[in-house]
């Protein structure tokens, strides 16, 4: 085996093996708008029940975007039925009205953790189900969301 396949097995093996779970929705939001009452679905499978884990949120979205916070609510549904729903915040600005998120261009990305050392009690396939909490509107300038599950 060549020096060139040796390499390109570590990295896959690398970059395979940092998340548990890594989608990123953009599929969801055209015209670049989160539209009032949709719903963003999530499918990881967790194996493993016996580790923790990092849960985070990703939200992508256009420069400009006029939050300071976004509150969002996330449902969660066991592999056997049972329900959850918490609710998070993406801090989109500081005090003096600087984003938060990294931007490149006009594209921009901002993170959220919704839970450290996650300890999920079920193996399986979960549904995680994200929408936002502004009641009257749509949000325009949202590009995408993403659901990281990392194990610890």
């Amino acid at each position: 085996m060549s020096i060139k396949w040796v390499l390109v097995f570590v990295l896959s093996l690398f970059l395979s093996s940092c998340h548990t779970f890594k989608e990123h929705n953009e599929e969801s939001f055209p015209n670049r708008s989160w539209a009032l009452g949709k719903e963003v679905v999530f499918k990881p499978v967790i194996k493993d029940i016996t580790k923790g884990y990092t849960v985070s949120l990703e939200l992508r979205h256009i420069y400009g975007l006029q939050l300071k916070n976004l509150s969002v609510k996330v449902k969660t549904i066991s592999p056997s039925g049972k329900e959850e729903v918490n609710n998070y915040i993406f801090e989109m600005m500081d005090g003096n009205n600087q984003y938060k998120s990294n931007c490149s261009g006009d594209m921009c990305d901002v993170k959220t953790i919704v839970g450290e050392n996650m300890k999920f009690k079920e193996s399986g396939e979960y549904q995680i189900i994200v929408t936002h909490n502004i009641p009257s509107t749509g949000i325009n300038g949202v590009m995408g969301l993403g659901l990281i599950i990392d194990a610890e």
